[in-house]
């Protein structure tokens, strides 16, 4: 924030307003902002004071309520403890900036009918609620969704915090092969058939089961031989299935 919108952010509040500052002269007090009240155009009280200067009530604009000054801090002399403002350094903030507030997420729309799983329990939920629970989402575009949970007697609000979303992935089709997998199509047709042994030595393919699930996905026949190695290791050798 420049000098010149922090004091004209502080001009534009109106008097009795709530405000944090910090300026040159309060560096000594420490680094954290200091929260006041606006009570004339140029002077604050400050909240909670362990310093300032003395200010009269006649200093303090008739807008100012007892009721606002009831948080200021007053002297034994009778004077509030306040603080000037000037042009020196400054920076104002209308909210406290010490406090770290949580983002909203929202929930898109494009979700609504999307699985979930309750990941953990909001306090206060209904005893039939479980983690684990699975649903589908019926209303989106806010933090605590709508949803529906499987075997749970009526919809409910449950915050976006305590889901698990599981996000629907298009389906694998031949013209939408990864290349990995493709390369491992291409090797299954050379050799007729192929281990995760040879897959790894060839093409470094590290999860031949997962790429052979994505073709099987994707329409291509496929048969898994189990078989033992010579060291009576367990190992799957896949086969191409001859088309009828």
């Amino acid at each position: 924030m420049s000098k010149t919108s922090a004091i004209e952010t502080f001009r534009s509040l109106a008097i009795g307003s709530k405000l944090w500052f910090r300026q040159k002269d309060t560096e000594r007090y420490g680094e954290k902002p200091v929260e006041a009240i606006k009570v004339n155009l140029h002077d604050v009280l400050i909240v909670g004071a362990q310093f300032g200067w003395a200010l009269d009530r006649s200093d303090i604009y008739s807008p100012v309520t007892e009721e606002t000054l009831s948080g200021a801090t007053k002297a034994a002399s009778g004077h509030y403890l306040g603080w000037g403002i000037f042009d020196n350094d400054l920076q104002v903030w209308t909210t406290d900036p010490t406090v770290k507030r949580a983002k909203v997420k929202k929930v898109r729309p494009s979700l609504i009918g999307q699985r979930f799983t309750i990941m953990s329990l909001p306090e206060g939920a209904d005893p039939a609620i479980k983690v684990g629970m699975r649903g589908t989402m019926v209303q989106t575009g806010m933090e605590t969704p709508l949803v529906v949970l499987d075997g749970y007697h009526r919809t409910t609000y449950i915050h976006v915090s305590h889901l698990g979303i599981h996000k629907r992935r298009p389906k694998i089709t031949m013209d939408r092969l990864p290349p990995q997998t493709k390369q491992v199509l291409d090797l299954l047709k050379a050799k007729g058939s192929l281990t995760a042994i040879e897959a790894g030595g060839v093409l470094r393919a590290r999860s031949l089961a997962k790429r052979i699930s994505e073709l099987k996905e994707a329409g291509v026949s496929i048969i898994a031989e189990n078989k033992l190695d010579h060291t009576g290791q367990r190992y799957a050798r896949y086969h191409l299935r001859a088309a009828a």
